[in-house]
């Protein structure tokens, strides 16, 4: 008998139902983590895509309007990968990393041909490999061959994972983890890799995911709804958030890592950031005259009067970044209403239709 035949002759014997047995201090704690592991799921879908958004952004912002000293050899560096495509990784694909993989193909500009997946059954991901996703059993392959790698297996597994991809991760490539429940520390001893974005989550009653939870919708398609985007928004107030600001930080210095490698000098990098998140946008929401991001804003007063105008950011430690305070940190408590711009930013983003021009290139290059 089919699994949804056996349902639906279960369907008016709650006896016979899961949660039977329970007492309803069981069955409301049950509850509790299922909501929380669906919020989750959106929290970590939503600032993923995000995530893919602002670099494939400054990926292309750089290859159409930056010029400076030697600007086509970055142009160039960018072009010869993947044809100028940003190459995601996802290592781990079970029900978590397949939400992951549809959400950059239904919020993103990544086409499946930027995207690649290794997990122990590959066979398994027909839907996945029809859509011309690259999927297999390979992870220190994929650990050398992405830009940006989402670790998506269960923390029991992360100790055998690391083993496999210690020493095969190019210092180019971020390591995004997923893997929530290790901390970053952790995680750069395991990987010998300091290049690691890592959210932090935490949901209280003071959110509304019950509400949402309620709503009967699958991760991908709670993430088409405004009133979702809005809560999974990195930028709410202390307490309402449900990633802790640090997450952003992270992000930010990651792009300046990418600058580096691509010897974008300090201040030309700085104003495509602030051309990327506080340039024209529709709306009244967003602040009329923010402040805006300067070289000081990422690094200390001495480190800025040491660099040439020619002079990239210097490589950042992520992994240091998530564990101290940082120039941008203060920066962010010294302008409070920037969260809410940011917050408007982020909505406009996950809001904008995804531009199908049928290429499997960045920017149409």
């Amino acid at each position: 008998m089919a699994e949804e035949d056996f349902l639906s002759l279960t369907h008016r014997l709650p006896s016979l139902s899961f949660e039977a047995p329970l007492s309803e201090e069981e069955k409301t704690f049950t509850q509790n983590i299922r909501i929380r592991a669906w919020a989750r799921t959106v929290c970590g879908c939503a600032h993923a895509a995000f995530y893919c958004r602002l670099l494939t952004a400054f990926r292309c912002k750089l290859l159409e309007e930056a010029h400076f000293p030697n600007s086509w050899l970055a142009k160039y560096k960018i072009l010869k990968s993947n044809r100028g495509c940003l190459k995601i990784g996802v290592l781990g694909c079970g029900n978590f990393g397949k939400q992951l993989v549809y959400s950059f193909l239904q919020l993103t500009e990544l086409t499946a041909g930027c995207i690649s997946v290794s997990t122990r059954r590959p066979e398994t991901l027909s839907d996945l490999t029809d859509l011309g996703i690259q999927c297999f059993y390979d992870n220190r392959r994929l650990a050398a061959s992405v830009d940006v790698m989402f670790l998506c297996c269960l923390p029991s597994q992360l100790f055998a994972v690391s083993s496999q991809i210690r020493g095969s991760i190019p210092k180019t490539c971020i390591v995004y983890s997923l893997v929530t429940a290790v901390p970053a520390a952790r995680l750069r001893n395991f990987l010998a890799h300091g290049s690691i974005v890592r959210p932090h989550y935490s949901f209280n009653e003071q959110n509304p995911w019950s509400k949402l939870w309620e709503t009967g919708r699958s991760p991908l398609t709670a993430l088409q709804v405004q009133e979702v985007i809005e809560v999974t928004s990195p930028f709410k107030e202390t307490g309402l958030s449900c990633v802790d600001l640090k997450w952003f930080e992270e992000v930010l210095y990651s792009v300046l890592n990418f600058s580096y490698l691509l010897k974008v000098p300090h201040g030309l990098m700085v104003g495509m950031l602030n051309d990327l998140l506080f340039g024209p946008s529709e709306g009244v929401e967003a602040i009329d005259s923010p402040v805006l991001f300067s070289s000081e804003s990422f690094i200390n007063a001495s480190c800025v009067q040491s660099l040439s105008l020619s002079s990239p950011f210097p490589w950042f430690d992520l992994s240091s970044v998530s564990l101290r305070n940082t120039p941008l940190t203060k920066f962010f408590s010294l302008h409070p209403r920037l969260q809410h711009h940011l917050s408007f930013v982020y909505r406009m983003s996950m809001l904008k239709k995804k531009h199908l021009n049928g290429t499997d290139e960045c920017c149409g290059h």
